[in-house]
């Protein structure tokens, strides 16, 4: 038994073509695209994921949202900076309150089928490098938790083979991702049912965790031993980090773009003080520190939720309007500054602007989403 999950990790390491020395993964919500500066945004991530569609609730295989798909003049804007910088395109489906039609779809042969050709398809259409899956969750439902233990086999089981059919009608050439939640539970199942042969990165939503600070670092180190310990392998785990602060008595949302135009916020900061409460959030520190984490645990990368909710570096025209500059003090604001700063340091021979531009390398080594 040992020797067979030796060989199974060993296999695992060799089929990983589209991880990176140190990916940085960035999802980018429909609402976000219109103010995107995507040449700031391609010079600093390796995969750029459009946030999000679905499959369809009745069964059928088919894909609803399609009004979430970015336009004509963004997707050139998109892919136009894309090339420059050597940036991977990828469509998501899933996501909080928008995973309700996963079940149906994988349950049955045909329709999970469809679902797979339409996903093809796609990217073929849109000429898209890879496709993310967000199952919020299999098994699972928010406000009751996990079902009983046939549902959630049987989900996962139908997760499992999604990623199989997408991988044997895409190819190696394309790359798929997967979000989950680090509750231990889902990293058993992923391992067990061997999700990493078809898998080419594993995004930890490291955010969100109950009252008090969403997204310590605490968790953050936490949820890599937990991984590494329970099998996923390191090379393809990447470590969630919030461009976002969540309110201690409501829980409301805010993003750091809103945190740092209205406060004045020391770069070591990880709260602010309004009338009602404080706001825990990841400043310029806590990204430098939980990337530079990353990189010293040896995992695949960092994944950002999201990026739109960075300040804005140059201004953007785009559809007759201008989305102003909102760093008020240039670079020095920024958190995707700061993350490159991190990564430059440890990756400084890599090429593109941004480390780990190039997917094509290999390794040894989320409303959110």
């Amino acid at each position: 038994m040992h020797i067979a999950w030796f060989f199974y990790f060993i296999f695992i390491v060799l089929i990983s073509d589209h991880v990176t020395a140190f990916s940085v993964v960035a999802y980018l919500p429909e609402w976000r695209y219109e103010g995107a500066n995507f040449e700031t945004i391609c010079q600093h991530v390796s995969h750029l994921i459009f946030f999000s569609l679905e499959p369809s609730l009745d069964g059928s295989g088919g894909i609803t949202g399609m009004n979430r798909f970015p336009g004509t003049h963004v997707l050139r804007a998109a892919k136009d900076a894309a090339k420059r910088h050597g940036c991977k395109l990828l469509i998501c489906f899933g996501g909080n309150g928008r995973s309700s039609g996963f079940s149906a779809t994988t349950r049955n042969s045909g329709s999970l089928k469809t679902f797979i050709g339409r996903v093809a398809e796609l990217l073929k259409q849109y000429d898209l490098d890879g496709v993310d899956i967000n199952w919020e969750y299999p098994g699972y439902s928010f406000g009751s938790g996990y079902g009983d233990a046939k549902l959630v086999d049987q989900d996962y089981n139908g997760l499992i083979e999604l990623m199989i059919g997408l991988r044997e009608l895409i190819g190696k050439e394309k790359v798929i991702t997967m979000a989950y939640y680090p509750d231990s539970r889902q990293e058993r199942i992923l391992v067990a049912k061997q999700a990493p042969l078809y898998i080419d990165l594993f995004h930890m939503m490291t955010y969100d965790q109950g009252k008090g600070h969403h997204s310590p670092f605490e968790l953050a180190s936490k949820s890599i031993e937990q991984a590494l310990n329970l099998g996923l392998p390191a090379n393809k785990l990447t470590l969630g980090l919030p461009f976002y602060g969540r309110h201690s008595r409501t829980g409301d949302w805010t993003t750091y773009e809103d945190l740092i135009q209205k406060y004045s916020l020391n770069p070591d900061a990880d709260t602010v003080k309004d009338a009602t409460g404080v706001i825990y959030f990841n400043g310029i520190k806590s990204i430098r520190d939980k990337t530079q984490h990353a990189i010293d645990r040896h995992i695949g990368g960092v994944m950002i939720w999201e990026v739109g909710q960075d300040c804005r570096l140059e201004a953007v025209e785009r559809s007759g309007r201008t989305h102003q500059v909102t760093c008020p003090h240039g670079p020095r604001s920024s958190l995707l500054v700061a993350m490159t700063e991190v990564i430059s340091k440890s990756f400084p021979t890599q090429p593109g602007t941004m480390p780990g531009a190039n997917s094509d390398s290999s390794s040894n080594g989320k409303s959110e989403l």
